[in-house]
């Protein structure tokens, strides 16, 4: 007979997640104006957990953006647990290949941010 402690939750994810540390931004409202960066803890096919402030307040719908692998997913929240939030994803969309014109400043965050794809030395309306 085992004597280790049972867990206080059943396990309910289809797939096992990847412990992940990867900058994220949750995006929401009206043409995605309202955001907050947050940390992506864990991933898997069908969703992910984030830690965000849990001063943040989370829709129950909204938008992931991993940074690092040019990804938005339009997700539901499933949970909410101090700064963790557990998610589903609802679509996947690759940003260098982005057509839907809702999903238009998730690609521009992703760009501003990115080194190497931000405006350049020379640039119309740089300093410098």
């Amino acid at each position: 007979m085992s004597s280790r402690p049972m867990p206080h939750h059943s396990e309910r994810r289809v797939e096992p997640r990847l412990p992940a540390s990867a900058p994220g931004r949750v995006m929401h409202g009206e043409r995605l104006a309202l955001w907050a960066d947050c940390l992506i803890k864990d991933l898997s096919a069908s969703g992910a957990k984030i830690e965000l402030s849990h001063f943040y307040r989370l829709p129950p719908r909204f938008v992931l953006l991993h940074f690092h692998e040019a990804v938005a997913f339009e997700v539901v929240l499933k949970w909410r647990r101090g700064d963790l939030a557990g998610m589903a994803f609802e679509h996947r969309h690759r940003l260098d290949t982005l057509t839907d014109p809702g999903l238009a400043p998730v690609a521009e965050a992703w760009r501003a941010l990115q080194p190497g794809l931000g405006p350049r030395s020379g640039d119309p309306g740089m300093i410098g």
